[in-house]
């Protein structure tokens, strides 16, 4: 029995935070801060005794972002990944419980490791870590901070408020949902088994749209892996190779496989929306044909107000989800969040919304290829 307790404690994981790496992290902390309501928490760089970077630590009740630039040319890791990549998400941050028996266990299961398990400290206390390879170029890190009581992590102060107090209103993100990916052609395949042989978690669902035989599809490939618990998701997609689409557009400005979106859970996600574009945060545009039939499928929906505000719904029995996609946030046609919220504790990931997402998305983040 304390045998099956020990096991299950050490493989239960969730997100703890997501690393950026940035040409001026000052000025994407600002942005977050003044579009989506994120509070600078710590700092991290040359004067807390980390010459080579400027790292912001910030938050938005659950959600946890650490925005990273380099301070000067030697921080080859950090210059090097910006100059390929652009603005990007450089690692994951997964909180665990014991993690050299999480990551000895991870290796067994196929992991390739990126750095293996070290302990930083201070006067705080101690945090345990280790790395494992995704994708080109990015990281999944293990973090266990049981011994320790700092404002994030070794190396990060406390930041004071004055510099960074805003007027804003309140923007209602509350965490991570899940986390997307876009892969190249016949990855998916790869990395499905790779996530879910280190995190146990299970492929819930898969959309196929890849054109055969000269059907009109979409063009795309789309599986969901879950953990039990449903702490953490991924989502993969890959394009078709038929078909120009704005998965295949992310691969070539991205320069290779990589994150590409994160979506954001919502408590009122039409005051999120009213308030993101208030505060100049620009959204995907969907056609009135789809708040047309969303109307004639579901009578007692509020679609006008969904209409207006630019959101999507898709409906499971009494449940429903709705979601908004934000344009690449970037000067490359990239990354870009997500914003949902699920109502009546639905489940699913809005696959039947793909066809009108894409639809709209193509035309509009194609037109940043110019």
């Amino acid at each position: 029995m304390e045998k099956n307790l020990i096991e299950s404690d050490f493989l239960k994981v969730e997100y703890d935070f997501i690393e950026y790496y940035v040409g001026m992290a000052k000025m994407v902390v600002y942005w977050h801060v003044k579009a989506l309501g994120f509070e600078v928490v710590a700092y991290c760089g040359p004067e807390t005794g980390y010459p080579e970077q400027c790292s912001y630590y910030i938050v938005k009740n659950d959600i946890k972002l650490v925005i990273t630039s380099a301070s000067n040319p030697k921080s080859y890791q950090i210059v090097s990944f910006v100059d390929l990549h652009g603005n990007g998400i450089k690692r994951i941050g997964v909180k665990i419980k014991d993690v050299p028996t999480f990551y000895q266990n991870a290796l067994e299961k196929g992991a390739v490791p990126m750095r293996f398990p070290y302990t930083i400290s201070d006067a705080h206390g101690s945090v345990d870590m280790a790395s494992v390879k995704i994708f080109d170029d990015n990281e999944i890190v293990f973090v266990d901070y049981d011994k320790y009581d700092g404002v994030f992590m070794p190396g990060f102060e406390p930041v004071e408020s004055g510099e960074w107090d805003f007027d804003k209103e309140e923007s209602y993100l509350q965490d991570i949902d899940h986390i997307a990916s876009a892969l190249r052609i016949n990855e998916i395949k790869i990395w499905e088994t790779y996530f879910n042989n280190i995190f146990s978690s299970k492929t819930v669902s898969c959309f196929d749209e890849r054109q055969k035989d000269g059907e009109n599809k979409i063009g795309m490939y789309l599986k969901v892996l879950q953990t039990d618990d449903k702490q953490v998701n991924n989502v993969l997609v890959e394009p078709d190779q038929h078909k120009n689409t704005q998965v295949q557009l992310f691969i070539d400005q991205n320069y290779g496989s990589g994150i590409q979106h994160i979506a954001f859970s919502s408590s009122n996600i039409f005051k999120s929306v009213e308030i993101l574009r208030k505060n100049g945060v620009k959204f995907t545009s969907f056609p009135d044909s789809y708040y047309n039939n969303l109307r004639k499928k579901y009578p007692k929906l509020d679609v006008d107000k969904m209409q207006k505000h630019g959101v999507l719904c898709d409906v499971i029995d009494d449940t429903f989800l709705l979601q908004v996609f934000t344009a690449p946030i970037g000067d490359r046609a990239t990354f870009f969040y997500e914003i949902i919220q699920r109502v009546n504790y639905y489940e699913g990931f809005g696959l039947d919304n793909i066809h009108a997402l894409f639809a709209a998305m193509e035309e509009e983040i194609m037109m940043n290829k110019s």
